[in-house]
């Protein structure tokens, strides 16, 4: 087993996991669970692990191939269609799925 991420953010592990799902390349994630505020520390941070060592350094040239899309920190927004509240992070609503005010659609 070894560690190819680490974050804070759940969500971008889970993404990251996804890619190697996706390439046949089994791995977890450690930590997944640790919101404990008082274990804050790296040590504690939701990490992605490959099972197999021998798939570190594939697992390592597949993630560094990713776009590096930054994390978005704020307030939560409300969906104009539904009046749901979002997290800062979400482009899309997550009850009726409507584009974030000023998302450009593509």
């Amino acid at each position: 087993m070894r560690q190819v991420y680490t974050s804070q953010d759940i969500t971008q592990v889970g993404y990251y996991k996804s890619i190697l799902d996706e390439a046949g390349i089994p791995s977890f994630i450690q930590n997944e669970n640790s919101d404990n505020p008082a274990m804050a520390g790296a040590a504690f941070l939701p990490s992605l692990c490959v099972i197999e060592d021998n798939d570190y350094e594939k697992a390592i040239g597949i993630l560094k191939s990713m776009p590096v899309t930054p994390s978005r920190t704020g307030p939560e927004w409300i969906c104009p269609s539904c009046s749901e509240k979002n997290p800062a992070n979400f482009d899309s609503c997550w009850n009726c799925n409507s584009l974030r005010p000023g998302v450009p659609t593509t």
